[in-house]
């Protein structure tokens, strides 16, 4: 019994630290663990969400379906025309828009840019004038528009809540604890939204024609304008971690900004909304909305319209 009990003792201070080696120990883990942006034990710069990611490339492209509305003024006392109904300009035609961005730390750049045009024909429902065209109602009328838009933005993360330093203001390891459990089991954000402030420059072309062929005469628009605007922008990116069949990541977003046309000193402002289903960690199907208002100004000539309509596409990430 004796021996016994003599054993137990010693295999109980055997698998005890030595008390000369655990202060020691437990002085240097409280140690490490106040230094400011510590990393916690067992995690690694990779999963902590906005520490040491590296650059990447984000696109969307596809078919824009936008629709024409407002009102044109051509010519020295022309008639306002009602775009929607008026100059056989109001039906939709397929065009293509998009956009890319790259990304490095908080700062995002990139461009985007659209082509739209329809053209239809319709009997006269409103008399007037357009440009030197005389129409009377009844008239036979062919009628087009065009419009095309390039432009770049920069955009910053002012705020990213679920990341280590959620303001730009803030310190390194501020928000450490919720960054270190961003992600899923497969190594992706569960949720990282994004809230930016944008800035931008874009030059915007548009022209229009209308033709009467019972009386032939056709007049026509054409104008082209710079712009440069400010704006805010959401972008929220979802991780189902396996939990939903083909879909790895969800992606919101929605750009909006504000500026005044050069020389025209109107005001244009424009719309990006979407939401992506990521089938895999590069490539998406994507659903949105798009948004181009403006008003042009030629001599006597004023147009105050705007293009608006569904986006469907592809969304690729790297």
């Amino acid at each position: 019994m004796v021996t016994l009990i003599v054993a137990g003792w010693l295999m109980v201070q055997a698998a005890e630290p030595s008390s000369a080696a655990l202060p020691s120990a437990v002085s240097s883990a409280a140690s490490a663990s106040s230094m400011p942006g510590a990393i916690p034990p067992g995690s690694s710069a990779a999963r902590i969400l906005g520490v040491a990611e590296a650059p990447a490339v984000t696109a969307d492209v596809g078919v824009w379906v936008p629709r024409l509305t407002g009102t044109a003024q051509v010519g020295s006392g022309g008639t306002s025309f009602d775009l929607n109904d008026d100059l056989a300009v109001e039906g939709s035609s397929a065009g293509v828009a998009g956009e890319f961005a790259v990304t490095i730390g908080r700062w995002r750049v990139g461009g985007m840019g659209f082509s739209a045009s329809t053209s239809g024909n319709e009997n006269a429902v409103k008399g007037g004038t357009f440009g030197d065209t005389n129409i009377s109602v009844g008239d036979q009328i062919k009628g087009s528009y065009s419009a095309w838009m390039a432009g770049a933005e920069v955009g910053y993360v002012v705020y990213r809540p679920s990341a280590d330093e959620p303001w730009a203001w803030s310190d390194e390891g501020d928000n450490r604890d919720a960054a270190s459990k961003a992600f899923g089991a497969n190594g992706r954000p569960l949720f990282d939204p994004q809230f930016l402030l944008l800035g931008g420059a874009l030059l915007f072309h548009y022209d229009q024609t209308v033709e009467n062929v019972t009386v032939p005469s056709t007049s026509s628009f054409d104008r082209t304008v710079g712009c440069l605007y400010g704006g805010a922008g959401l972008d929220v990116r979802i991780g189902f971690d396996g939990r939903v069949p083909l879909v790895q990541d969800l992606r919101i977003y929605a750009n909006a900004g504000v500026g005044p046309s050069i020389p025209d000193a109107d005001i244009i402002w424009l719309l990006r909304a979407g939401i992506a289903f990521m089938i895999n960690e590069n490539i998406g199907v994507e659903f949105g909305y798009r948004l181009f208002d403006f008003d042009m100004q030629d001599g006597p000539s004023t147009v105050d319209a705007g293009l608006r309509g569904l986006f469907g596409g592809v969304s690729v990430r790297f």
